[in-house]
């Protein structure tokens, strides 16, 4: 079963602005004063930012809990997950929202992702794994 991530607003504002800059800086280097350094940068920068924007999803597949944003991959055994709680983070982490799931894992381990329905992601982790705690947010 296949998540995707919420978006907010502010966060795509941020990264296509990003992009936008990385585009324009990507054109000077090309045909206004040729430099290949920041044409490979630019590139590099652009295709990162639009693979973060349009392939962060979750997918919960033969009890492993696989995240994906962008090129970066993560894979978390379910069975590990002790606790999830519901946050509110603006800090970085395989999201694109700040209202997000914190997951708690093996001893001191922790991520927090943002899938578009919550309560149904938490219900599938809860099915494959009915140990996992619900943690209040205080």
């Amino acid at each position: 079963m296949e998540f995707s991530s919420k978006r907010d607003m502010w966060m795509g504002l941020i990264i296509w602005a990003l992009i936008g800059v990385f585009v324009w800086i990507f054109y000077e280097s090309t045909f206004i004063e040729f430099n290949l350094a920041g044409i490979i940068v630019m590139t590099i920068m652009v295709g990162l930012l639009l693979s973060i924007w349009f392939w962060t999803h979750y997918k919960i597949e033969q009890g492993i809990l696989k995240i994906s944003y962008g090129p970066i991959k993560k894979n978390i055994a379910i069975e590990d997950i002790q606790s999830i709680r519901l946050t509110v983070n603006p800090f970085t982490a395989p999201a694109l929202s700040m209202y997000r799931i914190e997951i708690n894992y093996r001893t001191y381990k922790n991520i927090s992702i943002s899938p578009i329905d919550q309560e149904r992601f938490i219900k599938e982790l809860q099915k494959l794994n009915p140990k996992i705690r619900m943690m209040s947010n205080e």
